[in-house]
């Protein structure tokens, strides 16, 4: 009987276990965000030490030599390298050419498709093909739809008179790249800008519509201002996303024909040439690169909110 005796009325507290403190009501909060933290640590921020430890080595793994520490040597190599600022250039050039054909292709078709008609959910639906398709798969599928001998593109060319396009020679690669991933993203503009478009205050165009004011000028100086959080949302992400642009080359030119942006040239350093610490500075530099212009969209994406507001 002594045993079931209250503790408590002896002045002895039960010493409490970690697990209940976890699902206490203090820390339940930051218990649910362990197994997030604990991914993060495996897969973010481990590979990115790592990655910063080898970007100051010399270490070539086909070689099987140990790493020879550099300092910055590596940096400054790259920095003074040729390459790396002609696929910097390139990549710099697909972000501003995917971006801009993305905005505009996704803003026209978001207009058109934010009044209702007969078989819009069957049209929206079929908008949503290009994101559900794999980004390898579909490079590889336009690698050969654009093909000079056997590609349909060319024998529709043909069918109609006109002379066949080499559409992967150097001076035109780029722009297929540029065009297949434009193809490929565009929706996701689309369905963003239309969701914007449904949840915009119906009063202020209404209101404009009764002043007289064309359609030009509502869009102008509603839609657009209304809807450039949005917009400055999908530059952003895009952004992240085109300055790690890899499948469209993976399936297509494989970084030939003058199409070696810089994500390309650290898959070739570090896994073609096994320059694991050049590989490695390009993919850091890369990384830099991407928090900086990001930070910058961010801070322009919380003026347009204000600005909204």
């Amino acid at each position: 009987m002594l045993a079931n005796v209250d503790e408590a009325a002896y002045g002895v507290q039960r010493k409490t276990t970690f697990w209940e403190t976890l699902t206490s009501e203090k820390y339940f909060k930051w218990t649910l965000i362990i197994p997030l933290v604990v991914t993060l640590a495996i897969f973010m921020i481990y590979p990115m030490i790592y990655c910063l430890y080898y970007s100051t080595h010399e270490y070539a793994i086909a070689l099987g030599k140990t790493p020879v520490f550099l300092g910055w040597d590596n940096y400054r190599f790259v920095l003074h390298d040729i390459t790396f600022w002609k696929a910097l250039g390139r990549t710099f050039r697909v972000l501003v050419m995917c971006i801009a054909g993305e905005l505009l292709l996704g803003m026209g078709i978001a207009l058109l498709w934010n009044r209702e008609f007969r078989g819009q959910n069957i049209t929206r639906g079929l908008g949503l093909l290009p994101l559900l398709i794999s980004p390898l798969a579909m490079s590889m599928i336009w690698n050969y739809v654009l093909q000079y001998d056997f590609g349909i593109v060319n024998q529709l060319l043909e069918g109609v008179g006109l002379s066949k396009i080499m559409w992967w020679s150097t001076e035109r690669a780029m722009y297929s790249v540029t065009f297949i991933t434009i193809w490929k993203w565009f929706p996701f503009s689309i369905f963003v800008l239309l969701a914007g478009m449904k949840g915009l205050p119906r009063d202020a165009f209404e209101a404009a519509k009764v002043d007289g004011a064309s359609a030009w000028f509502t869009f102008r100086k509603l839609t657009l201002p209304m809807l450039m959080p949005l917009i400055m949302i999908i530059v952003l992400l895009r952004t992240m996303w085109l300055i790690r642009i890899f499948d469209p080359l993976y399936g297509t030119t494989r970084g030939g024909s003058a199409t070696e942006v810089l994500d390309w040239l650290v898959y070739r350093t570090s896994f073609v040439f096994f320059d694991v610490g050049v590989g490695s500075t390009l993919a850091m530099i890369s990384l830099f690169l991407t928090i900086i212009i990001c930070a910058l969209l961010f801070r322009q994406l919380m003026i347009a909110l204000g600005a909204s507001k």
